[in-house]
């Protein structure tokens, strides 16, 4: 059952007439609704304007572009960046310009949607993939090998799947959706350019949303500055308006300031402070730190939204109708009595299907 707002919810959301502790979505750092960022973005839409229809490729562009790639490339710590309308256009672009090169692609189990590209498919298993990786390097192939996945979630728990992809053959270029880690994983919430970049891949290319924990409309690519002038040639890209130039402004001064850093501080800590007071009879799986709590019990969703808790409990249509976990989502706008609500709901589910 979809239920209706008026508004991007925060901590609590009204819907339909009722109103409910909002424990979903995916601003994990609280950034769409924070009173400082939103008088900034109204601050940079007034002096940029709303939208700049025009190709990054014309003969005007607006500066601000190239400024805020270069934040977010040093803030991630990749050579270079470039920025798109969306995750989704991102992970699409990178995916097909390798493939038109004539790499041989191979799709991890966990690969979004997003990278997946018409008429491919997911390897079965992580066994399944370095096995097919493998032959396709005793074949000795004019190029090399690419490797598609997402570094989140291993279809045990949500969070870091960096140990899945240590265990690739570092001959191959890895190309990595971190849309559900920038801004909450790896050093300081930079995401996990730098985890991924120290395994020692012939390349690697990360790509992702900026419009889930780094609250913009955007995505992003990080690489290797000649690859990253290839993706600039490309049609998909020149042809693609931007993303809203006071959004990229915002998020440059955004980390300029510390904001992100400070509220990756606060939403760790919460997310710490709370898996270590849930019962472990729970149905519940997660990483430590990491602001998500998945489980694949119907019992529990109707428990937590006959107790007026809200998550995230749909079946994703990207993934061509495989199950998809209910996510219990905590983000930096939580309060403690937030916390305290949620745990004590969570105690008192007897688990019951």
């Amino acid at each position: 059952m979809t239920l209706q707002t008026e508004g991007i919810p925060g901590p609590e959301v009204r819907a339909d007439g009722e109103t409910y502790l909002y424990f979903g979505g995916t601003a994990y750092l609280g950034m769409q609704t924070g009173p400082q960022f939103l008088d900034l973005l109204a601050a940079h839409t007034r002096r940029l304007g709303a939208h700049w229809g025009a190709s990054r490729m014309g003969n005007l562009t607006l500066g601000v572009y190239r400024e805020a790639e270069a934040r977010l490339a040093f803030w991630m710590q990749s050579p270079a960046c470039l920025s798109l309308s969306s995750g989704f256009l991102a992970a699409r672009l990178v995916a097909e310009y390798l493939h038109t090169q004539g790499h041989e692609c191979h799709f991890s189990p966990n690969c979004h949607a997003a990278l997946l590209l018409p008429g491919h498919s997911r390897q079965a298993t992580w066994d399944h993939l370095k096995e097919a990786v493998g032959r396709s390097l005793a074949r000795t192939p004019k190029k090399t090998p690419v490797v598609l996945a997402d570094t989140m979630g291993d279809g045990i728990a949500p969070g870091p799947a960096w140990e899945l992809l240590a265990t690739l053959p570092r001959e191959v270029i890895l190309v990595a959706d971190d849309s559900h880690g920038l801004g909450i994983c790896g050093p300081g919430g930079t995401g996990s350019y730098q985890p991924l970049n120290a395994l020692g891949f012939r390349e690697l290319l990360l790509c992702g949303s900026l419009g889930k924990a780094m609250g913009i409309t955007a995505g992003v690519i990080a690489g290797p500055q000649p690859r990253i002038d290839a993706l600039k040639q490309t049609p998909l890209f020149a042809g693609a308006s931007p993303a809203p130039p006071a959004g990229l402004a915002t998020l440059a001064e955004g980390l300029e300031r510390g904001w992100y850093h400070e509220k990756f501080l606060q939403v760790s800590s919460l997310a710490a402070a709370l898996q270590g007071q849930l019962a472990p009879s729970l149905p519940l799986q997660w990483r430590q730190g990491y602001p998500v709590l998945s489980f694949r019990s119907p019992a529990l969703a109707r428990h937590l939204r006959e107790n007026s808790i809200l998550i995230t409990d749909f079946q994703y249509a990207a993934e061509g109708g495989t199950s998809s976990p209910s996510r219990i989502v905590i983000t930096a706008a939580h309060k403690e009595p937030h916390l305290q609500q949620l745990k004590k709901v969570l105690g008192a589910f007897r688990g019951r299907e």
